[in-house]
């Protein structure tokens, strides 16, 4: 990996520095350093000096070592937050099917009842026409009877 090299001031000292980052973020990185160096100084009441240098040494490592404790707390809380998305997308997709399933067995249970009644319609159609059926076969049987009578009153009739 091609190294960058950037020239930099923190606290009036000039320095040549090089990394794998880009020039922007190497002056990024020692502007940084240049104010948090200048705030412990002035905190410290100093000039810039090797124990300014070091408790802000110490300043930016506890903000480093921070953010890494919170870095890994987000990381944990977002493989949480993916594994309940994974949960709620699997318990969406149930449900759709269910609802699907549903509605088919609703539609199936409809069709059925949709039959039952036009069977139950013939049914009664054809028990009227039984009924009538019935009715006119006990008016031809009294009729029936009517005439035996009267062919036996005639019968007896002639007898005499």
């Amino acid at each position: 990996m091609e190294k960058n090299r950037a020239d930099v001031i923190i606290c009036g000292s000039n320095y040549l520095l090089s990394s794998d980052k880009s020039e922007e973020r190497i002056k990024e990185v020692a502007k940084y350093v240049d104010e948090e160096l200048r705030a412990t100084s002035k905190a410290l009441n100093v000039n810039p000096n090797f124990k300014a240098a070091v408790l802000t040494a110490l300043n930016i490592a506890e903000k480093m070592m921070d953010n890494t404790d919170m870095t890994l707390k987000l990381q944990t809380e977002n493989y949480q937050l993916d594994n309940d998305v994974k949960h709620y997308i699997s318990m969406w997709e149930q449900a759709k099917k269910q609802v699907t399933d549903l509605k088919d067995k609703m539609s199936t249970e409809a069709n059925k009842q949709t039959q039952s009644s036009e069977d139950y319609k013939k049914l009664q159609e054809k028990l009227v026409e039984m009924e009538n059926a019935y009715f006119d076969l006990q008016m031809e049987n009294v009729n029936l009877k009517n005439e035996i009578k009267s062919l036996k009153r005639l019968s007896a009739e002639d007898e005499f």
